[in-house]
């Protein structure tokens, strides 16, 4: 039995209830204890030893990553029931990159998305204008993965992100080459120059406490 949630209308499908959750968020109700350092500003991509020195990738990259790669996502599927294609950046400092990344630009995200498995939500923002100069707009699903108890390689931990357009069209594939180049270099961008601010954290962290305790 599969069961189709109303997200993007058509997005988002599901095999059994426990496996996920989409709420919206509700910017004042969660909000963690981060205090933003005195001044804001882009630190420098540096490369540090990684949370374990087992398997065969010991490093991950602040403000920067190892590779990318793009995939199928097991959870976000386009217009036509195709799953979409996630870009994942690997080895980042941290899952969270691509989500700060759109919330150092864009603001607030507008629902949360709980998948079976991952202990902290994906963040979806709806109708976003990822390119200033063009009239497009888009939907943008950002997540990731950390695995701190096995043994380390490339892909055990990374930041990723699904974009599609307005009328739900995957827009990582091949049909459009120069709009995922685009879309590749945002996020890259992105990345590379997040800064030192603590903001998005208290909000995030917030969320993932109010969850828990609920």
């Amino acid at each position: 039995m599969r069961k189709l949630y109303p997200l993007f209308s058509m997005l988002i499908f599901m095999t059994c209830a426990p496996a996920l959750k989409i709420t919206d968020y509700k910017p004042n109700i969660y909000r963690s204890e981060f205090t933003n350092p005195d001044s804001i500003y882009i630190p420098k991509p540096e490369i540090v030893d990684n949370y374990s020195k087992k398997g065969n990738h010991h490093y991950i990259h602040k403000n920067g990553f190892k590779s990318f790669e793009i995939t199928k996502s097991k959870t976000v599927k386009n217009k036509d029931s195709i799953f979409a294609n996630e870009l994942k950046f690997y080895a980042t400092y941290s899952s969270f990159y691509t989500r700060k990344s759109m919330y150092e630009k864009f603001g607030n995200w507008d629902k949360n998305l709980y998948i079976k498995g991952e202990r902290t939500p994906f963040l979806i923002w709806k109708k976003v204008k990822l390119f200033p100069e063009k009239e497009n707009y888009f939907y943008v699903v950002t997540g990731g993965h950390e695995c701190t108890n096995c043994d380390v390689d490339l892909k055990s931990i990374y930041a990723s992100v699904i974009v599609l357009d307005e009328n739900k069209n995957d827009c990582l594939t091949d049909k459009d080459p120069k709009l995922k180049k685009e879309i590749i270099a945002l996020f890259s961008d992105g990345i590379k120059n997040l800064t030192n601010s603590e903001e998005f954290y208290g909000k995030f962290w917030g969320l993932v406490l109010k969850n828990k305790i609920q």
